[in-house]
């Protein structure tokens, strides 16, 4: 059975690649994902998660990929999941957890900037967005109320397996010892969320145009020595 990481951040394929540039490892995009069950076959997969979540519109494409394969899946929460990773394990089969593991489902965010009017509309745009994650959750069997999903989300805390699992959002907690983790750890090491700036991204697009110019710089190369060596043999 093979393994799928989705650990880091979800971004989208190209904001991925400059991140991943500029050094960024912990990072899962959809085509991730997608190479990965590619390579799974049909296989039946477990997809290992440790992440804080990111763009909720990934999340929600990869839900849709681990949905549509045609081997069961797995979902195991190792460290943390939170926020749009939530949304992504929802497409599996079986959503388990480690014990010690950090849960977080909140509300969506964004930024709006504008007049009174604009807000408004950001608001009811958010709150919308809102309704779309509690469409994914509440499709899952068992679990609690639509008015217990949007109080829990208010909330916007971490929570436990096993509270997780009272509210019917994960399956089974596995691997449970006598001594968990705790939970200290794991908020000490959860930060803001990555800045990409316009010079990250200007800066992969020169290195991306000075590979094309090497690369071609080279096929030229090699089209004169085969043509010189073409030469040689007359």
């Amino acid at each position: 059975m093979p393994d799928i990481a989705l650990r880091g951040e979800l971004w989208d394929n190209d904001s991925a690649d400059v991140l991943r540039f500029w050094g960024w490892r912990d990072i899962t995009a959809p085509m991730d994902i997608a190479a990965a069950l590619e390579a799974a076959n049909g296989e039946d997969v477990t997809v290992l998660i440790n992440s804080p979540g990111g763009d909720m519109t990934v999340g929600a494409e990869i839900r849709s990929m681990l949905r549509r394969y045609k081997g069961n899946t797995t979902a195991l929460y190792q460290g943390y999941g939170a926020s749009a990773a939530t949304i992504a394990a929802s497409g599996c089969k079986v959503i388990r957890s480690e014990p010690g593991a950090l849960l977080c489902y909140h509300n969506p965010s964004g930024v709006t900037e504008g007049d009174f009017r604009d807000m408004k509309r950001g608001a009811e745009a958010l709150r919308n967005a809102r309704d779309c994650i509690l469409e994914v959750y509440t499709a899952r069997s068992a679990v609690k109320t639509r008015e217990e999903l949007i109080a829990l989300m208010d909330k916007n805390i971490w929570i436990s397996p096993t509270q997780a699992k009272e509210y019917g959002l994960i399956d089974e907690i596995v691997g449970v010892g006598d001594e968990i983790a705790d939970p200290a750890a794991f908020v000490a090491a959860a930060g803001s969320r990555l800045r990409l700036t316009r010079a990250m991204v200007e800066g992969y697009q020169d290195h991306l145009i000075q590979e094309r110019a090497r690369a071609s710089r080279e096929e030229q190369a090699k089209r004169v020595l085969a043509r010189a060596r073409a030469l040689a043999q007359f």
